[in-house]
């Protein structure tokens, strides 16, 4: 899978295409193209269930983007509350 096909799963939330990419081994960790993680993608358009499997599968919850923000960071500028309340909880 591309990155570009990866980052509009984790975008879109297909859970289950997330689940197929890090099942074939993909670092959850890994700067995607664009010069973020998968957690940004997932935190940035409110995709709940991805960011909760993500975390379960280790990604890391502080680790920042090219421009230095948080996953936290991208779900507060985007309003996505539950996000936010569960990236404060972890």
């Amino acid at each position: 899978m591309s990155d570009k096909e990866f980052m509009w799963a984790l975008k879109n939330g297909d859970l289950d295409e997330v689940k197929d990419y890090v099942a074939k081994g993909e670092d959850v960790n890994r700067t995607l193209e664009g010069g973020r993680k998968p957690l940004h993608y997932a935190a940035d358009c409110g995709q709940l269930e991805i960011l909760e499997f993500l975390l379960l599968k280790g990604a890391d919850i502080n680790a920042p983007d090219k421009h230095n923000i948080t996953p936290l960071l991208s779900a507060v500028y985007e309003g996505h509350v539950s996000c936010v309340k569960l990236l404060l909880s972890k």
